[in-house]
């Protein structure tokens, strides 16, 4: 008799294929990951604190849990309620006759939305403002720093954002490695030797077999480093 269990999502019983295996489908996990990495991992507890339903129109189908302030980090039971999918778009969207004025969050600045925008339109546009926005939704300091490379100064994105552009970062991240590796040189000798005292009759097998497979390569070496002998 095959043995079944429950699905930690849906509540379905399934037969599991794997010794592993948790969910009923490949739906129900990528609902349980998107939920761990949206929400904290209480998405369900929120569906269920609120009845499966939405709290504005009572629906009970295409449920999405919203977050209150628009700040998708704040995670707290409290900023999170149900609602459907059509509440949820007016929650986020309207029409303006471009007449009103808003206030930007982070300059102060006023300043005319668009006509149809997201509600979430409280920054005047400029790219400063937007870059310290997302950098508030990232949990980072969002502060003028410098380059490590030319010294240019930037506006952080995330706390690991230590390069003005793509150059800079590609040319810190090499000399970050080499720095680790030449500080780690003798744990990282010991890590190939120890990996290669236990699989050494794996790794020897692979050799062989692969020298087998191609034979011509193997004479093209020998002649390389016999080559490489005479000059020395």
């Amino acid at each position: 008799m095959e043995t079944t269990f429950l699905c930690l999502v849906c509540g379905k019983e399934y037969k599991p294929i794997r010794s592993n295996q948790k969910y009923c489908s490949i739906r129900c996990k990528n609902r349980a990951d998107k939920s761990d990495r949206r929400f904290g991992g209480i998405r369900d507890y929120i569906l269920e604190r609120d009845g499966y339903k939405c709290t504005e129109c009572s629906s009970e189908t295409m449920l999405i849990v919203h977050h209150k302030d628009w700040i998708r980090t704040n995670n707290d039971p409290s900023n999170l309620i149900t609602l459907c999918r059509s509440c949820h778009k007016k929650e986020h969207f309207e029409i303006t006759d471009n007449k009103e004025t808003r206030t930007c969050q982070i300059c102060g600045d006023n300043f005319h939305p668009l006509m149809t925008k997201r509600k979430t339109q409280f920054l005047c546009g400029r790219k400063e403002c937007k870059a310290k926005w997302k950098a508030i939704q990232k949990r980072s300091s969002h502060e003028d720093v410098s380059c490590k490379i030319c010294g240019k100064t930037f506006t952080q994105k995330h706390s690991k954002h230590y390069c003005c552009r793509k150059e800079c970062s590609l040319i810190y991240a090499s000399r970050s490695k080499k720095a680790w590796r030449s500080s780690n040189a003798e744990q990282i000798r010991i890590h190939k030797s120890k990996y290669y005292y236990e699989n050494k009759d794996r790794i020897k097998a692979y050799v062989k077999k692969w020298q087998e497979a191609n034979p011509d390569k193997v004479r093209g070496y020998i002649k390389k480093s016999a080559n490489h002998k005479r000059e020395q």
